[in-house]
Order: structure tokens, then sequence, then C-alpha cells
């Protein structure tokens, strides 16, 4: 396998979902009996098989070309056609829509893993396939019985494509902002006028049609976020018998030159320039921005897997060339000019690079994994306390899957790039538009910081800090069952003192917040989030490292060998040699991982209350 190829952790996504995860409680319910772990497992392997051999080769082209304008529509690279008719005709675009419209109804937790791998395979093509899956589930959540109709089985089956259109030049975080205007002209038809920037996805040729949905204030309705409605509008109207109509008055002023995703057309788009663009409302004047959260927290849970997708390629291709790449004798022998040269493996900063790769990639892993297999739990609950559990924990973790994971992602491709030299500046290698594409996930959906406030001034205190309190006690129960752990029982002991630090922290802040006000709080917000994803995520993995020391107990029965014939067992046996790697990134995360995030927060505590009066 070359280092210029694609290539995933097939065996730690199966681990995940086969030994770790109890991902058959799935199957043992109604809504998800269809997919017993043998189907999971085919699923995965087969949409793998899909990323890497269809939608893979497309990355380097679709990149190189970009996207165009012409006759006022956007051109994408021809080489996305095939396979975007592919992804729905086989159906890995719509893994988790209804059979109802023809989806698989699959649990999330089969569709994120299949989106790691299309998103590590082609990222610009793989957003088309969620924005238009977002767009089309707001519609059929929200819209009338006429847009479902209209609308939903087309996008849902790739014919037209769908975006979501928040942003507008003045108000890009701040939502509440947006002067986009609505004119109701009766039977919840509005005249829309305005502007949207920063539109993913934002017009293509890939399908025969462009659903837009957009946040829009209707004429009188009050200022801010309350005051915003949502709007279906087609770039070309569809009539009542589902054929194309005339043009709405949606313009595409232009396509950005931006860093990276050049798949994928990010548009300026003017509505109603000739005062003839109209809009559908999706839902009740006023609920527009709470329905978009509907899109906007999948959304994030998306963009929080671009850290993990590409990430995870970047490691896996570092991984490949440092085996591949010779230089350089081994450190013992340096002045031995007779040497043998060897691999860069071998190197001990290499190693260190790759060991920090890999377990930060297994804990971003984890941690969406687990994220998403809430959800899936919380579909399948029997009582309204499992559901309220579920729901609190994915409410918790979103900000931490979007902030951490995305951060992360991004340090981890930086370190593939420092491995591979100067080779991975250049554009032979994959790593460089890695690091391009991957740049944008920290601001999307929400920037890092943005999250980091999420996380402290909302979820943190939600329901009497309830929230918080579930995942120390998640913490506080997986310490109490592990701590005499004969062979994990010092990193437990390493982690609980993580854990008390995480209590403490949260603690003070509530005199932080009598003493500096929330200013001071909000300025370690984003350490904290840091942190505390760092720590959840390391409780993941020692979840996992539990389970690794069972097999190689079990392997060891089965075999009948002691410790010793083990280390020589595993240079033959690849299950073996996982289950032991697994427990030793599980130790580097903690004792090695984890203290960089707690440094980052300590220093930041230290001395953030005097920033507050710098001047700049």
């Amino acid at each position: 396998m070359s280092s210029t190829e694609l290539t995933l952790d097939l065996r730690d996504i199966i681990f995940a979902i086969k030994e770790w995860l109890p991902i058959n409680q799935l199957s043992e319910s109604e809504k998800f009996s269809e997919f017993d772990l043998d189907t999971l497992e085919m699923m995965v392997q087969e949409g793998i098989r899909f990323a890497i051999e269809v939608v893979s080769p497309t990355r380097t082209e679709s990149d190189r070309e970009g996207c165009s304008i012409e006759d006022g529509r956007v051109k994408v690279s021809k080489c996305l056609h095939e396979p975007y008719q592919q992804a729905y005709e086989k159906g890995w675009a719509t893994m988790r829509v209804s059979q109802e419209y023809g989806g698989m109804g699959s649990p999330a937790t089969v569709q994120l893993i299949i989106n790691e791998a299309l998103s590590a395979a082609n990222l610009g093509l793989t957003m088309f396939f969620g924005l238009t899956s977002g767009a089309a589930e707001l519609i059929d959540t929200f819209g009338s019985d006429e847009l479902k109709q209209k609308y939903v089985g087309k996008m849902f089956k790739g014919e037209y494509t769908g975006t979501m259109c928040l942003s507008e030049p003045q108000a890009g975080s701040d939502v509440g902002a947006a002067t986009t205007s609505a004119e109701e002209i009766g039977g919840g038809v509005y005249k829309i006028k305005g502007s949207k920037c920063w539109i993913s996805s934002g017009d293509s040729d890939l399908g025969e049609n462009v659903v837009h949905t957009v946040l829009a204030r209707v004429k009188g309705a009050p200022d801010g976020t309350k005051g915003l409605s949502l709007f279906a509008i087609p770039y070309t109207r569809v009539n009542d018998d589902g054929t194309l109509g005339d043009w709405n008055d949606v313009t595409v002023a232009s396509i950005e030159d931006k860093m990276g995703i050049h798949a994928s057309p990010t548009a300026v788009l003017n509505f109603g320039e000739n005062g003839d663009c109209l809009g559908w409302i999706i839902g009740e004047e006023g609920q527009g921005i709470s329905s978009m959260f509907l899109m906007m927290n999948g959304a994030r849970m998306y963009t929080a897997l671009i850290g993990l997708a590409l990430g995870g390629a970047a490691y896996e291709n570092a991984k490949t060339y440092s085996k591949e790449r010779i230089q350089g004798s081994l450190i013992s022998t340096i002045r031995d000019p007779q040497a043998p040269k060897v691999s860069i493996e071998n190197h001990p900063a290499v190693r260190l690079n790759l060991i920090n790769m890999k377990a930060k990639v297994e804990g971003m892993r984890a941690l969406l994994y687990f994220t998403s297999f809430q959800f899936d739990l919380e579909q399948i609950a029997k009582t309204d306390e499992e559901k309220q559990r579920a729901q609190n924990m994915v409410d918790l973790l979103t900000p931490m899957c979007k902030g951490w994971c995305t951060e992360v992602g991004l340090d981890v491709i930086s370190t593939g790039i420092q491995i591979l030299g100067g080779v991975g500046y250049t554009k032979d290698f994959p790593m460089e538009q890695l690091y391009r594409d991957a740049r944008i996930a920290p601001i999307y959906e929400g920037t890092t910081d943005i999250q980091a406030l999420d996380l402290v001034g909302r979820k943190m205190l939600q329901q009497g800090g309830k929230l918080f309190q579930e995942m120390m006690e998640r913490f506080s129960q997986l310490i109490g069952k592990h701590s005499k752990h004969p062979e994990l029982d010092g990193v437990f002991k390493t982690f609980e003192g993580y854990c008390e630090k995480l209590y403490e922290t949260t603690m003070n802040s509530q005199e932080v917040i009598k003493t500096h006000g929330m200013e001071g709080v909000a300025l370690y917000a984003t350490p904290f989030l840091m942190f505390f994803s760092s720590v959840t995520a390391g409780s993941l993995l020692l979840e996992q490292a539990v389970t690794a020391v069972k097999k190689i107990d079990q392997i060891k029965i089965d075999k009948g060998i002691g410790d010793r014939e083990y280390l020589v067992f595993m240079e033959e046996n690849e299950d073996a040699l996982f289950y032991a790697n697994k427990i030793k990134t599980t130790r580097y995360f903690v004792d090695g991982i984890i203290p960089q995030f707690d440094a980052l927060l300590a220093g930041v505590k230290k001395q953030n209350y005097e920033a507050l009066g710098i001047t700049f």
C-alpha cells in the first residue's frame, strides 16, 4: 500500500462496534431489528470499500479542478458525477433515511462510520450528501404535506441537492443579525429578498434542482433570533405535477476562492434581485432558528467527523510513509558510517509523533462513536428516563465532539506533514490537501470558542447541572469498578486525578463568576472544553483497554499460553497485537495526551484574569 493511497483502520472500527460498544442492543429493538452484528459489519466493510475504490480516486482531481460558474450555474469536477450517482443508487448517501423514502433506515452509529470513510475519501463530495439530507430532514420534520411531497423524496434520491442558508455578510456567528426579508403573499408563500454567504455546496450540476433552506425575517417580526423564520426556496420552481417550472430568482453571485475543499462550491447567493423569489414557510413564523437547530446539531457532529476522518487518513498515510522512507541509521549506531540505513519509523522522534497521532485518532473515534451511539439509544429508549439520559449525553458531548475533534484532527494532520518532511508540503502526497480541507472545521458550524461557550454557558448549567453530574457519575463508576484492575490500576489512578481536577475547576468557576463575572470563565472556556473532552475521550479508551485485556486473557486460555509465549504469539497474530497496542495506546493517552490539555488549562487559568485588563 502506497502512502499516497487512502487507507483506514478497519480493525479499530470493527473493534468499536463488535467488541466495545454494546451495539447488539440496537438489533434487539423493533426500530433496528434488521441490523444484527453481522449485518452491521458487512455494511461497514462494503461502505469503506466503496469509499476507497470509488470515491477516493476523485479526491486529487476534484481538488485540482475545483468548481466554476458557467451561465450563472456552478459546475463541479466531472469526476464527481459518477460516484455521486452510485452513492445514492447503493444507499451510502442516505443510510439513516427512512425506508419510506428508499433509504436503509440504519442506526446513526453506522452512518457515522461510513461517513468517516467517505469524508476521508473526498470531503467535498460527501458534503453534498450531508447538506442535502439535512435540508430534506428539515422539510420532512417541519414542512407541510405539500412541501414533503414536492421535495423530500427527490432530495433523498439525490435528484435535488439541498443547502442550509444562515450566514450573511454582516451576520456570521451572530445569526440574529440577519436581514434577509420575507413578505407573505398568501397560502404559506412569501416573497424573499436578501443575500446569504458561506453557503456550502451552494449550487451544482449534480442534481437537476437545488432546494435552499433559508432563515429570513418576516416583515414586522422582532429583531434577533426570535424573529427568524425558515423557508424552502428552490432554485427552480417545481410544478404541482413534479416537473420543473420557472427560475425562482435565485442568483449565484459568486463562489469563494478558498483554502481547501475545492471540490465543493462555497457560494454567495442572492434571493429576489428581481423581486420574484418565492419561499415556502417551513413550520411556523418565528420558529426558524429552533427548527434549524435540528440540522445544525447534526451538522456539528458531521463537522466533528472531519477531524477524525482527515486526521485518521493523515495518520495512516504517515504510518505507511514512515515504513517506506529509508533515511539514516539507528541512533545507537549513528557514529558508525557502515551502519545500515533504516526506515524512519525506527527513529525515536518519528515514533513519538506517530504515537501522538495514533492516540489522538483513537480518542476521537471513541468519542464520536460513543456520542453517535447515545443518539441511537435515545431512539430506542423504552422509558422516558432512558430517553432523557441518552439525550443529556448527546447534548453535553456535541460541543466536545465539534470543538475537540476538529482542533485535534488538524493537529494530527500537521504532525503528519512533519513526519513526511519536505514532501509533506508538496502536492505529490495527500497530506497538504488534508490540512487545507480540515482547516475550516474548527470554524464551521460554530467556532471552537463558540462551542466552549455553549458547553460552559448552556450545557453545564442545564437541568441544574445534571448533565455534568451524570458524566462525573459515569467517570466515578468506571474508576470504582476498575481501580484495582491487575493490569490497569496505575493508569486508572492517574485518570482519577484528572477527574478530580475537572470537578474542582468546575466548582471553582462559581467563585470566578462572583469575582470576575462571566468574562472570567469565558476566558478559559476553550481550554476547559479541550481538557474536559480529553478526559472524556480518555474514559472511553479506558473502557476499550479493559475489553482488550479480557480479549488477551481469553486468547491465552484458548491457546494455552502464558505471558512470555504471548509476546511471541503477537508477532504472528494480528488480533493479539491489536489488543496489546490498544492497551499501550490508552496508557499513553492518559499519561501523555490528557496532560497536554491539563497544562493548557492551568496556564490560562493562572494568567487570564489579568488579561482582561490588557490593552491591544
